[in-house]
């Protein structure tokens, strides 16, 4: 019985598709992308929501020092 050919996932195969070349950086040399310009922005956008959340739990959590 003939041996199942290996999983090819949609984004390899569209790689494959859009530039050989492409695929192979990607795929058999695992060279990192650069990141893009949004996703920079992302990150900085979820990093300062994530610090403004922070200092509001601060702010409305009570303190031991308060407590009587």
């Amino acid at each position: 019985m003939a041996d199942k050919p290996p999983h090819v996932s949609y984004s390899s195969l569209s790689d494959w598709l859009k530039c050989g070349k492409l695929w192979q950086l990607k795929r058999m040399l695992n060279l990192p992308e650069r990141p893009a310009v949004w996703n920079i922005g992302g990150h900085a956008v979820h990093k300062a929501i994530e610090q403004w959340e922070r200092a509001q739990q601060q702010i409305s959590s009570p303190t031991t020092s308060n407590r009587n």
